[in-house]
């Protein structure tokens, strides 16, 4: 027998099936009216509450703000014309850290708190203790889950994520997940309590976890790995979208100073090589730099939504997801390339697919999507200098030996400087201690050498840090929160505008404070969002305070950044009490006082 359809009853039919169930009626009213509310349980009350079903944050990497509006005549009604059209764009957002390293910017979008809180300081620094890099995300503790090998975790950054208030807020109710090719986004996004975290394995291809978040891949990771996706494209052609006459945004394929593939040329079509993952190498390192990885992670998450049915619980869930192919790939070729044009190009179409699917399992209407970026790009240098501008290129290696020359023939012998991890200048204090020299003496000299270096722009040492005695410039508070002591180097160098850190002849880098590595995109849209364009400065450390603005939650433990409030739609609410308008006579005894106050 067929359910009836409660839509189809009839005015006298629905009168009846009240009258039957009006001990249910009372208790339905009771609840509307908010006098139960203190005795429902937390689920409940959550259900009654205005919260996206479904946060889904995008985070590129090396994605200036510009690609948005240079592209923009060939972006598809669905991808991020969609996302500008229907949402709050913020057309200043800044990181505000002087080092814009991909994992600053990830912590950054995740904790709200910039590095002289997290201690995330870049991609890597020097551990004086094992005298070698140490990454944010290294952990030997938890294992790969998928594969063979260690995973990392966070216990190297401090204070927690949105995804990690978000867990804490519902009592671990909501679901928070993370996929990327890259594990530091992966991990840097999601948090310690997370859900889950997923990254793809360089060796193997396959998406992998860390033991911190569980001992099994769940079947529908274990089903898409099954696929070998990455293996689809090994040793295919990769093909302009679009006829090469429409790239005119990008400079001629196969500019003389850009990067080849390893394997390959620089001219379309490239074609995917495997890596021969020799020394702990990645097979697939070419593969993660083609938009087809970032179609990857969006296939992943496509099977996550469908299986883990996220955006259909009572509580909301999160969802981030890095899309780091441009990290590779920009510094490969340069911002202005076809390869870079075709990446975005080929990106909006993925997301323009990706957000149709959730508007048939989730319903856009139910979602609150975020796209932003870790950090910009600068031009290759030779690119600027053709056009007349000042730039240039500083071989690390090359500018460590002329100081410790230098430092030699001042001095004494002996090997001054430990490691360059480009801001960070680690100096040696076993030397200082054989010289019998002070360390503050040491920076000073060092500080003074280094600004004859042609390319290098501002340096502040430890020492001035330490005693809250900078020099004057625009970039001080930007370097202030970069720096972490015990991490940081005892100097901070930066370049000037238009020079990159880098031992290649060819391609680009990043990592300043300036505009092009700084300036990135921010689009809120959908649930809780008044559309618009924003000129408010903003910076990426103000997303997790917004969300657990819009999410009604704590903010992270170290969040320093603003809820961007200006964009938050207004919710109706009750109406407001009826006031009795001023009586007349108070009008009067008020004319009757002034009059009195007159006569005196």
């Amino acid at each position: 027998m067929t359910a009836p359809n409660p839509r189809k009853h009839n005015g006298f039919s629905l009168a009846r099936d009240l009258k039957r169930r009006s001990a249910a009626v009372l208790v339905v009213s009771l609840l509307l009216s908010g006098l139960f509310a203190p005795l429902l349980p937390a689920e409940a009350q959550a259900n009654q509450s205005n919260n996206p079903r479904l946060v889904l944050m995008l985070v590129a990497d090396q994605f200036p703000f510009s690609y948005l509006e240079r592209y923009k005549s060939r972006l598809s009604q669905g991808g991020f014309r969609y996302l500008q059209e229907h949402g709050a764009t913020f057309t200043n957002c800044k990181l505000e850290t002087a080092t814009t390293h991909a994992a600053v910017g990830h912590s950054v979008i995740a904790t709200g708190a910039h590095p002289w809180s997290t201690g995330v300081v870049g991609n890597s620094w020097y551990s004086r203790g094992s005298k070698g890099p140490k990454t944010p995300t290294e952990d030997t503790s938890a294992n790969l889950v998928g594969a063979n090998g260690t995973a990392g975790g966070l216990k190297y950054v401090a204070g927690t994520t949105l995804g990690d208030q978000l867990k804490l807020a519902t009592n671990g109710r909501s679901k928070v997940f993370s996929a990327s090719v890259d594990q530091s986004s992966s991990l840097l996004l999601a948090g310690q309590l997370a859900t889950n975290a997923f990254w793809m394995d360089p060796k193997t291809g396959n998406m992998v976890s860390s033991s911190k978040y569980g001992s099994t891949l769940p079947g529908w990771a274990k089903s898409f790995n099954d696929q070998h996706v990455p293996d689809r494209y090994i040793g295919k052609p990769w093909q302009r979208l679009m006829p090469e006459t429409q790239y005119g945004a990008s400079t001629r394929d196969e500019y003389g100073r850009e990067r080849s593939m390893p394997g390959d040329g620089k001219r379309f079509p490239h074609i995917i090589n495997r890596g021969d993952g020799s020394d702990g190498g990645s097979y697939y390192s070419n593969f993660a730099m083609t938009p087809f990885a970032n179609q990857m992670i969006l296939d992943f998450a496509r099977s996550m939504v469908e299986k883990e049915r996220l955006g259909s619980h009572t509580d909301s869930d999160l969802l981030t997801l890095g899309l780091t192919a441009g990290e590779g790939l920009t510094q490969h070729f340069g911002p202005y390339s076809q390869e870079t044009e075709d990446l975005v190009l080929r990106m909006d179409r993925s997301l323009e697919s990706f957000f149709q699917f959730l508007d048939q399992e989730v319903g856009l209407k139910n979602c609150l999507i975020v796209f932003t970026a870790s950090h910009g790009s600068p031009a290759i240098p030779e690119f600027l200098g053709e056009r007349g501008m000042t730039a240039g290129r500083i071989d690390p290696k090359i500018f460590t030996t002329f100081l410790d020359s230098k430092l030699d023939s001042q001095i004494g012998e002996e090997d001054w400087i430990d490691a360059f991890y480009p801001p960070n200048l680690y100096l040696n204090f076993d030397a200082m201690d054989n010289q019998k020299v002070r360390q503050p003496d040491v920076e000073a000299l060092v500080s003074k050498m280094a600004h004859s270096v042609p390319g290098i722009g501002d340096i502040i040492t430890a020492w001035q840090l330490y005693t809250n005695q900078p020099p004057n410039g625009p970039k001080n508070e930007a370097i202030k929160k970069s720096y972490y002591f015990g991490r940081s180097g005892e100097l901070y160098v930066l370049p000037k505008p238009g020079f990159v850190f880098t031992d290649k002849s060819d391609g680009t880098g990043y990592g300043s404070p300036y505009s092009y590595d700084s300036h990135v995109p921010l689009i809120l849209c959908g649930a809780g969002v008044k559309p618009g364009k924003y000129g408010t400065t903003t910076s990426p450390a103000d997303i997790s305070a917004t969300l657990s603005g819009l999410l009604n939650i704590e903010l992270p433990s170290l969040c320093e950044g603003r809820a961007l409030d200006e964009a938050f739609a207004q919710v109706a609410g009750p109406p407001s009490p009826r006031v009795k308008p001023a009586a007349e006579p108070d009008a009067a005894a008020g004319a009757d006082k002034n009059a009195k106050a007159k006569r005196r």
